[in-house]
């Protein structure tokens, strides 16, 4: 029983009347554990949700980035690149794992968010990724035009 309800479980997209396939910006997406203030001509397509997290694919003039948010998570592995403060997450260095890139971002506490491409990051793709803030499960980040959020149904 524990288990199908387990199998129930997906990710239901808020965005006023914008489809899951087309969260453009400009305004705030919440998703997941970020929280992106979209520039205008970006956009997040949600990939898949879960119970503690889910992904998204996030375009715009930097590229694509394949994120992956948790919302109740521990210190990623690798070396993180300054502490992490209310104001901005820690970031890790850029690092190889399996076929991709990977650069990691955490609140210090349960917040975390993975960034992946098949090259490695460009300075663009490094300056949108430090806009982006973290929230864990429990918090509710304000301000939120574009979000996701869990359903049992």
């Amino acid at each position: 029983m524990r288990s199908s309800m387990m199998a129930l479980v997906g990710a239901l997209v808020l965005a006023g009347q914008s489809e899951a396939a087309d969260l453009t910006g400009p305004g705030r997406f919440c998703g997941y554990a970020p929280i992106i203030d979209l520039l205008p001509g970006e956009s997040v397509t949600v990939l898949e949700g879960g119970i503690h997290g889910g992904s998204f694919l996030w375009e715009g003039a930097f590229g694509s980035l394949k994120v992956h948010g948790i919302g109740w998570a521990s210190r990623p592995k690798g070396r993180l690149i300054g502490p992490a403060s209310n104001a901005k997450p820690a970031r890790s260095k850029q690092r190889r794992v399996g076929g991709s890139y990977e650069i990691a971002i955490w609140n210090g506490g349960h917040g975390a968010a993975y960034f992946s491409s098949t090259t490695p990051f460009t300075a663009r793709q490094v300056e949108a990724i430090s806009r982006v803030s973290l929230f864990e499960e429990g918090q509710t980040p304000s301000d939120c035009q574009l979000r996701t959020m869990f359903s049992w149904e």
